[in-house]
């Protein structure tokens, strides 16, 4: 095994250690090496505290280390990569959280260092909340910013959705990145997977498990420069992750939603706290954009930029009438002051050339 292989092997061992990540941390920081932790004999580690309990448990590791060689080699075969604590490609902000896992696993694109944003939401939003989440990651992407989310059903949905028109996206999962969780998304799975990344700290083959998604969420947010809470109960996963960003010192936004609906609670309450409220991706970009600057060499804010050249004056006009906010037809004819069958016909344009979406009804909302 060489120097290398040797290293993986040593983190691997130390990540599946079950001792809860911070406390685990805190033995790396005072060792210096998963390597000199797992060299050092029993007087260092009553040292740093460790149980004799616990001490067992690490000898027992120090002898399966061995297993794990054709256990990683399995795992590449499956496409699948890890990057360790001690790895030069390791995320920079989230070394900055308190209990950063010591692997993560990840398949695709290697996106993990990028500047990016969160956002999360129920899983049972709304219309108004999946079409909100698309468009502002359509423009955080268009922007430079990589969408982070948690790819479950509603809001993560829509905000991977949105990133994958133009980008890049980025999964973190609740389980192993072998897994489609859920199974029903296993179209936007492969679709990241070809045109972006996910990851996760769950060793593969590790099945959905309802304690894993709140220790998820302190990734999603540790990897970002804020999380953005498009739709959320007054108890959600949502603001788990939100409290996390509050945590780690990063930018909360919500997006306000309709009075007295449930699903925006939670967002309500983040708003009143503090959270930047949020009506447009500039909204964030302008707030996060001192914080991005350093990782984005040429970052323009660009993300309510129409280009103009595909669109014709009268489709523009008809274009910036519309909001993420869902608008029957009949209601843009008269405020156009045009005949419906006419500004269908503009509206199918606008429809073609992915500006915009219609919803049964004959509802349109805008897409960018």
């Amino acid at each position: 095994m060489n120097r290398i292989e040797a290293s993986q092997i040593e983190s691997l061992c130390f990540h599946l250690l079950p001792i809860h990540e911070g406390t685990k941390y805190s033995w790396w920081q005072q060792s210096g090496s998963c390597k000199q932790f797992f060299d050092a004999d029993h007087a260092f580690y009553r040292q740093l505290g460790i149980s004799l309990e616990n001490i067992h448990i690490i000898e027992t590791a120090k002898q399966n280390q061995p297993m794990l060689v054709g256990y990683m080699e399995r795992l590449k075969q499956q496409g699948i990569q890890l990057v360790s604590l001690e790895d030069t490609l390791y995320p920079a902000r989230l070394k900055e959280i308190h209990d950063p896992p010591m692997i993560l696993f990840y398949k695709g694109s290697y996106l993990l260092d990028k500047p990016s944003i969160a956002i999360v939401g129920a899983r049972k939003c709304s219309e108004y909340g999946y079409q909100a989440a698309m468009e502002l990651a359509y423009g955080l992407t268009q922007a430079g910013f990589l969408v982070v989310s948690g790819m479950a059903r509603g809001i993560d949905e829509g905000a991977h959705k949105g990133a994958l028109k133009i980008g890049e996206t980025l999964a973190v999962l609740g389980n192993s990145v072998d897994i489609c969780y859920p199974k029903q998304n296993s179209r936007l799975y492969e679709e990241i997977l070809e045109k972006g990344c996910i990851t996760s700290e769950f060793i593969p083959p590790t099945q959905p498990r309802d304690y894993q998604f709140p220790k998820r969420n302190r990734i999603i947010s540790g990897l970002t420069l804020g999380t953005v809470v498009v739709e959320a109960a007054e108890r959600s996963g949502s603001l788990i992750t939100a409290r996390f960003a509050l945590e780690q010192n990063r930018e909360v936004f919500a997006v306000p939603g309709n009075l007295g609906s449930a699903l925006s609670c939670g967002s309500h309450k983040l708003i009143q706290a503090g959270a930047k409220l949020v009506m447009s991706a500039e909204d964030i970009i302008q707030e996060i954009m001192p914080l991005a600057s350093s990782h984005i060499s040429n970052f323009t804010n660009n993300c309510t930029n129409i280009p103009v050249q595909i669109l014709d004056k009268v489709e523009i006009m008809v274009y910036d009438n519309l909001s993420w906010q869902h608008k029957e037809l009949v209601n843009i004819a008269t405020q156009m002051n045009m005949t419906e069958m006419n500004i269908e016909k503009i509206l199918l344009k606008l429809e073609i050339k992915g500006f915009i979406m219609r919803l049964p009804g004959r509802r349109y909302v805008r897409l960018n």
